[in-house]
């Protein structure tokens, strides 16, 4: 994440910055809803990791970015508690990265992708 390439250059024609480069800070929240899933009218959190696995796995990712980084940039939430977070998100890009799909090789287009699931 620290790596990506997800921030517009001074000229603005494409995003060739990283956060490192651009001196950003980072906010770290573990986010357990976003694998809810509706089951009837209820929102169903079976598919996520489980508390116990969760904590130590999201304090190591935060250890990874501060030993990775400026380690007072990097900012982290209190685990499985309730919070109220804002933020200005500087950019026309949001991207969800799901580590458990599956990269697409090179010179295979989105549609190709979409087509071969």
């Amino acid at each position: 994440m620290l790596n990506f390439n997800s921030f517009y250059t001074e000229a603005k024609t494409s995003c060739d910055l990283q956060v490192m480069q651009r001196d950003y800070g980072v906010l770290l929240v573990s986010q357990f809803t976003l694998y809810g899933i509706l089951k009837g009218n209820k929102p169903d959190f079976h598919v996520a990791m489980s508390p116990q696995k969760a904590k130590p796995f999201y304090e190591s990712l935060v250890e990874k970015f501060r030993n990775s980084y400026k380690s007072d940039a990097v900012k982290d939430g209190v685990f499985a508690a309730m919070m109220k977070v804002n933020l200005v998100n500087d950019g026309p890009v949001t991207m969800h990265l799901d580590s458990s799909q599956p990269s697409k090789s090179k010179g295979e287009s989105a549609d190709e992708e979409s087509e071969s699931r």
